[in-house]
């Protein structure tokens, strides 16, 4: 989540293989921090004055924000496991609440990878070192600490509704500008945004968030993102003549379109970088996670193509039942061509990996299904002292995700229902159905923000190489001016606090009721009705059924 807004405005008002082998050579071992500075100069700015008050501060964080580690035609390749941000109320896999208005029309997706471990380290040197400075002036001390995990960015597409941001039409009626959403319209399951525990293999731009000092890795944006979920998938309906068949799901989602920066819009800024994605075919090879029933079973599989795939290549599916010399467990090898084909295609499909004998599992592998119906939604607190909450809803169990804005009976998703109330009890009533082996897990999830002043600005983009001069500086006052205590359109997005419920298949019984509370890490604000607080700002009521 981009948090550079905090590093501003608080500041102010409170007082593989990569592109061929280019990266494997470059780095044989994690990069440090500080190489994220070298070549860029303070630039220090008189970023807000009240009566006799004044606060300086070095906006060199924003030219640029984000810095490739190698370059921007460099294309570099992760995989490994999603999982929460170690040590953290700020679990991550999520729709992040706030994000930099000068970069983004919508807020981004964002989560966390720990990178798989390789004999040449290709993804594990992808970490940053992080060299810290803890302590007080005359008392510091200096440490150098390998992060555990990538972030990994990809613009959601949905959410925004002020003057002037392209993206707004089509959000506000519940459909998806583009992005990591593409083709997604009203109510529609948001079905390739990856969930902890899930395997992925991410393609995408390898770059420095100097943002959040000391600068972290990250890949951002995403152009491909496959996921191999952690549950198994049902093929009820989707094998002629069988049912009841288990599969291991893999979502594949690639694009050009990253986000406000990086993407091939026919109507942009000259500072916004168009994505190659001809540059290469796409290949990966995944495991299949579920065993051989029988030796006699044999490996198939079968692809479902989603709304707003417009990709016209023949993807080749290589499967290998018996593994390779490398890996001797079943997988499958994808490959998607690209070269010579359009840079602004679409490509949304899963692919299902399965044995064609009885339910495609071992007769003693035994999986649960069950039935999760989150029921209401109380607010404790709306966040607002006086106006409207403009709230901004995202749920889901396991893979499948909701934004909730979008169910609510009304024209306008973002101005009405939710999007704009005083009323804190709401009906959800939706069901999600999974499949869970008897020592696996899977999670609830509801989280969101609160819309305030800084989202009237969203989509105001600023060439990030811009110099330091007085221009910039005058241009950032002048549009940062909206997020004022002294305005009543308030600061920043607040942050409503997320549920992050975790259910093991041993713990739960026939039919269980959970009642959820939000939480998450103190964000500072210094508008008057936010305290920045997310624990118990609203309460999930749900039930889990088991039915198998």
């Amino acid at each position: 989540m981009c948090r550079i807004l905090l590093c501003l405005v608080i500041s102010l008002y409170a007082s593989s293989i990569v592109s061929g082998q280019s990266q494997s050579k470059k780095y044989s071992a994690p990069p440090l921090s500080s190489e994220a500075n070298i070549g860029f100069d303070a630039c220090p700015d008189t970023v807000f004055k009240f009566l006799f008050l004044q606060k300086v501060l070095d906006i060199s964080i924003l030219l640029p924000t984000w810095y490739p580690v190698i370059s921007y035609e460099d294309i570099t390749q992760l995989e490994g496991t999603v999982i929460p941000k170690p040590n953290s109320k700020h679990i991550d896999t999520h729709v992040s609440p706030s994000d930099f208005p000068f970069h983004h029309y919508t807020h981004d997706f964002t989560f966390n990878v720990a990178p798989d471990k390789t004999v040449d380290n290709r993804y594990t040197n992808l970490l940053a070192n992080r060299i810290i400075t803890v302590g007080k002036k005359g008392k510091e001390t200096t440490d150098t600490i390998l992060m555990d995990y990538i972030h990994v960015e990809w613009e959601s597409g949905l959410g925004a509704s002020n003057d002037g941001n392209p993206c707004s039409e089509q959000n506000k009626l519940g459909n998806s500008c583009g992005f990591f959403t593409a083709g997604h319209k009203r109510r529609d399951v948001i079905w390739n945004w990856p969930t902890l525990g899930d395997w992925v293999h991410v393609e995408g731009l390898w770059l420095w968030d100097r943002g959040h000092p000391p600068a972290r890795t990250e890949i951002h944006p995403a152009r491909l993102v496959a996921i191999r979920r952690k549950l198994p998938a049902n093929l009820i309906d989707k094998l002629d003549g069988k049912s009841d068949v288990f599969a291991t799901r893999i979502d594949v989602f690639a694009s050009g379109d990253g986000g406000a920066l990086n993407n091939n819009w026919k109507e942009k800024a000259g500072y916004v970088r168009a994505v190659k994605m001809s540059d290469k075919d796409y290949s990966f090879r995944v495991k299949h996670l579920l065993k051989q029933p029988s030796p006699n079973a044999i490996m198939r599989f079968k692809v479902e193509k989603h709304k707003g795939d417009t990709y016209l290549g023949k993807p080749a599916i290589r499967l290998f039942p018996k593994g390779d010399k490398e890996n001797p467990d079943a997988f499958v090898e994808v490959n998607i061509p690209w070269k010579n084909l359009s840079d602004t295609l679409v490509f949304a499909r899963t692919i299902y990996l399965y044995w064609d004998e009885n339910n495609g599992i071992p007769s003693d592998f035994n999986i649960h299904k069950y039935k999760v119906t989150l029921n209401t939604l109380k607010f404790k607190k709306r966040k607002e002292c006086y106006k409207k909450s403009n709230f901004r809803v995202f749920l889901g169990v396991e893979g499948e995700y909701l934004f909730y804005n979008e169910f609510i009976d009304v024209e306008q998703v973002l101005a009405d229902g939710i999007g704009s109330t005083r009323k804190r009890v709401w009906e959800i009533d939706k069901e999600f159905f999974v499949h869970v082996p008897e020592k696996e897990s899977f999670r609830v999830y509801i989280g969101g923000w609160e819309v305030d002043g800084i989202d009237l600005i969203m989509g105001s983009l600023m060439d990030p190489y811009s110099p330091c001069n007085s221009d910039i500086k005058e241009w950032v006052n002048d549009k940062m001016s909206i997020a004022s205590p002294l305005k009543f359109q308030g600061c920043l997005d607040d942050h409503i606090g997320e549920l992050h419920a975790i259910h093991k298949s041993s713990d739960l019984k026939k039919i269980n009721h959970f009642e959820g509370w939000s939480d998450g890490r103190e964000e500072r604000d210094f508008c008057l009705c936010n305290t920045g607080k997310q624990n118990k700002i609203f309460k999930l009521d749900y039930t889990i059924e088991r039915l198998e």
